[in-house]
């Protein structure tokens, strides 16, 4: 008994000293890496370590037990980040018992098993942010995650990211009866027209500024309204037509709010007032056609070359799916507006370190750099030639979709 309590302590004594295992290391060789910070790099090599990147460049010395990942001539950029995606949720996105719904959390209902995950992932996107439904004025909390994770705690990058806002007409349909109930009025919910839509929303700000300097708030609706008042919490507002834009921007006038404004159709008639108020702008869904109710009503007036318009007159424009599943992927859209004026660069830009930072996670995803995480694309040619294909997707350092 006593050996074997010795033997014990001995072999305690032995681990509580030993040198902690080796982190994998993964070296990733490509014919061309665009890091989008910076130049291209030619022939160069990526070293990953613990998910994260540790050496980018030329000659870079690949240690020995490495895994290497040779790409061999194909080009390698950043893993893309879509800042409207569709909500990888079970359910409805909207909560229809009241409009203004600001404390509600999309992150309390992501399915990380969610098929539009796996989809996504297979365009090259690696970040994208969620945020509830367009049928409230004020939607709730949205919320930026990755596609990885066998938990929602697992996914998520950053919780309570930005409020969606909703001042299309979006946010009046659903308007309906109480159900096996007898109707007291034609509509069970507010608003019903786009007076009433702005009217909601005014007076959603002012109560809140009357609590904005309360040390003690009782209303939690309140409490997230005065936190996106001192700039806490990002607002992003829908807005597909240039009315309702200049709405947003009398509004944000009013309680100072500082707007990111979604969709965005009508962009183009009001680029100079966006450049010089520096509001960035999230594109997208792109189509020829209208798609939807909504565009039908309200984005019809559309210009291919919103998203060139719009940067060349200084905005920061990020390129997105627009939430909806069957909408062009995020690199296809670049395409599309380079085809239609947008420059190169800033079309490149506009779908990895422009959307990270609208979304407040440039530091640690949107381009290629020592520090950041690990999550790259493999294309099999130029990522704005119509035939480039997604060829191998790493997220955190780990391959996730090869497309053998």
């Amino acid at each position: 008994m006593r050996n074997c309590i010795i033997l014990l302590t001995f072999l305690l004594f032995v681990l509580a000293f030993v040198a902690p295992g080796r982190a994998e290391i993964i070296a990733v060789k490509a014919g061309r890496i665009l890091t989008i910070s910076g130049e291209p790099v030619e022939n160069g090599v990526i070293l990953i370590e613990d998910g994260k990147i540790a050496e980018i460049g030329v000659g870079i010395e690949i240690p020995e037990g490495a895994a290497v990942i040779d790409a061999g001539k194909s080009v390698v950029m950043p893993g893309l980040v879509d800042a409207s995606a569709a909500a990888p949720v079970r359910g409805d996105l909207n909560e229809q018992s009241n409009e203004i719904t600001p404390t509600l959390r999309i992150s309390d209902a992501l399915d990380p098993q969610s098929k539009a995950l796996k989809r996504i992932v297979q365009t090259g996107v690696t970040t994208l942010f969620v945020s509830p439904g367009r049928r409230n004025v004020i939607g709730g909390l949205g919320v930026v995650v990755k596609p990885t994770g066998k938990i929602p705690q697992q996914m998520i990058l950053k919780d309570e990211a930005a409020l969606r806002v909703v001042m299309d007409l979006d946010s009046t349909q659903g308007n309906r009866i109480p159900r096996y109930q007898v109707p007291t009025d034609f509509y069970y919910r507010r608003p019903g027209t786009r007076m009433a839509i702005i009217w909601m929303l005014r007076k959603s700000f002012f109560d809140a500024q009357q609590q904005k300097d309360s040390e003690q708030t009782e209303d939690p609706n309140l409490a997230v309204l005065s936190a996106v008042l001192k700039d806490e919490i990002p607002i992003h507002v829908n807005a597909r037509r240039a009315i309702v834009i200049r709405a947003a921007l009398k509004v944000a006038d009013e309680y100072g709010l500082k707007l990111i404004l979604q969709e965005c159709t009508e962009g183009y008639k009001v680029a100079g007032q966006l450049a010089e108020r520096k509001i960035p702008v999230v594109l997208g869904p792109f189509y020829y056609y209208p798609g939807s109710m909504g565009q039908y009503r309200e984005g019809r007036k559309v210009n291919w070359n919103n998203a060139g318009i719009l940067s060349k007159a200084g905005v920061k424009v990020a390129l997105a799916s627009g939430e909806q599943a069957g909408a062009i992927d995020i690199l296809t859209a670049a395409i599309f507006a380079v085809r239609h004026g947008m420059d190169r660069d800033e079309a490149l830009k506009a779908i990895t370190i422009t959307p990270a930072e609208i979304l407040g996670v440039a530091d640690r995803v949107g381009s290629l750099e020592k520090g950041k995480d690990a999550d790259i694309v493999v294309l099999s040619g130029d990522p704005l030639n119509v035939t480039t294909r997604v060829e191998k997707v790493i997220l955190n350092g780990k391959t996730v979709y090869k497309i053998d």
